[in-house]
């Protein structure tokens, strides 16, 4: 399996919305440059530029492009300030019930531990070198069926940490990043103003080195898992990209039979 090959089929087993964005982190100025993508011209959060690249664009990022101060803090390209370290700062703001709460939120956060010269944030079909981070920003149906893809070869996801602030920087890419395991994120206030997701959007981050067995893992959970309208959706974009569609059962699910009574009844 390759890049291309791999988006191709989760995009063929997910009805995605978005494509799915990669993130590459640079410590080396000479290997920066020579990554053949347009750096930003000006100031991007960076949790926009992750939206903007599911939707197609392509972008590379220094701190001087850093829009937010707290995304700029978890790629370590700011220094957090004391009163967020303390947890005064969020306290101050009524984030938090008190002090003790607020300092754990800071205390359990993962930031990036070495400051990056730059970062890639593009479409991850326009990866020739292994990016470090995948993002999928889509409906919770679809997260789930990642979720299940990931159980398929690892069990149950025990991990996942979530609190609803900073989603897209911490919970999707420097946690992730640190932890090299996945997580998901509800997003928060302030990525859904800047970056305008929808409502009913959650997001994964995935370590590259679990993509593969991730997408594989996807794949083999179809049968068991998807329902015949669901299928039908998945062999149509299956053929439509030339793949091959043969794998697709119909009538079969894990819970055959295991129901009484039948789907819930409404009266009009």
């Amino acid at each position: 399996m390759d890049i291309k090959y791999s988006v191709d089929l989760i995009e063929s087993y997910l009805d995605l919305d978005r494509t799915p964005v990669g993130i590459k982190f640079f410590f080396d100025w000479e290997e920066f440059e020579k990554f053949e993508v347009p750096q930003r011209d000006r100031k991007v959060t960076y949790c926009n530029s992750v939206q903007l690249a599911s939707r197609g664009k392509a972008m590379k990022l220094t701190k001087e492009n850093q829009g937010c101060p707290n995304g700029a803090m978890a790629l370590k390209m700011r220094e957090v300030p004391e009163p967020m370290a303390n947890g005064k700062g969020r306290l101050s703001k009524n984030i938090y019930h008190n002090i003790e709460i607020s300092k754990s939120i800071s205390d359990e956060m993962l930031f990036l531990e070495e400051e990056p010269v730059g970062i890639a944030v593009m479409p991850l079909e326009n990866y020739e070198l292994e990016p470090d981070i995948i993002i999928i920003v889509s409906n919770p149906y679809n997260i789930m069926r990642v979720i299940q893809g990931h159980g398929y070869f690892n069990g149950y996801t025990s991990n996942l940490r979530t609190v609803g602030l900073q989603a897209v920087c911490q919970d999707l890419t420097t946690y992730t990043y640190n932890t090299k395991d996945i997580n998901i994120t509800l997003l928060c206030p302030g990525t859904r103003l800047v970056a305008n997701w929808q409502a009913n959007e959650i997001g994964i981050g995935i370590p590259f080195e679990k993509w593969y067995e991730i997408v594989q893992g996807v794949k083999e959970t179809t049968n068991p898992f998807e329902r015949n309208k669901e299928k039908e959706g998945i062999q149509k974009r299956l053929r439509e990209r030339g793949l091959d569609a043969s794998n697709i059962r119909f009538n079969e699910n894990y819970d055959d039979g295991s129901y009484s009574g039948g789907k819930i009844e409404t009266r009009g």
